[in-house]
């Protein structure tokens, strides 16, 4: 995976995910840090992140606040929810909004590695599956395109639709 947004207001808890990420076998090649919920929402209107892990309580913006907000982006990143026992009934309605998991602190190193290789086959599973789009809309392309019976609006109207799929 590429980036990794990890979004805690304890400052010795976010260290201390970052080094499990770190030492969990996955290659991430690069672990961005913030301390809230509004700081992080702008770093994903600013880049792509493939995977958030997220407190639920924080300052500013919580967790929850920023899920809701972060749907309006056009990346959203695959998320991960964090949460002390008392906060379990937040964690579901993340997982409601479409977080992919949860852990419960303390946090326990195993679980890192077990959710980072989930998502990380995620991740590649879909780009396989767009690369496979991609393939097939390049062919059916070159085939209205180069299909004499079909005339220059068609084309004209099939490459508009097919267009904005491979320039990305």
């Amino acid at each position: 995976m590429h980036t990794l947004l990890i979004v805690e207001d304890e400052k010795m808890i976010r260290l201390g995910i970052k080094s499990m990420i770190q030492r969990s076998g996955v290659t991430v090649d690069n672990i961005i840090e913030c301390n809230n919920g509004q700081m992080a929402l702008e770093i994903l209107k600013m880049q792509e992140i493939d995977v958030m892990f997220t407190d639920i309580r924080m300052p500013k913006m919580d967790g929850i606040e920023l899920v809701k907000e972060m749907q309006k982006l056009p990346h959203v990143p695959l998320t991960v929810a964090i949460s002390g026992y008392d906060d379990f009934s937040y964690a579901v309605e993340m997982m409601r909004m479409g977080a992919k998991d949860y852990i419960l602190k303390p946090i326990d190193r195993e679980k890192i590695r077990e959710v980072l290789e989930k998502l990380n086959a995620e991740i590649i599973e879909s780009k396989e599956l767009l690369k496979q789009d991609r393939t097939l809309g390049y062919q059916q392309l070159k085939y209205f395109i180069l299909n004499e019976n079909i005339t220059q609006q068609e084309k004209e109207l099939l490459f508009k639709q097919y267009s904005n799929q491979f320039y990305t």
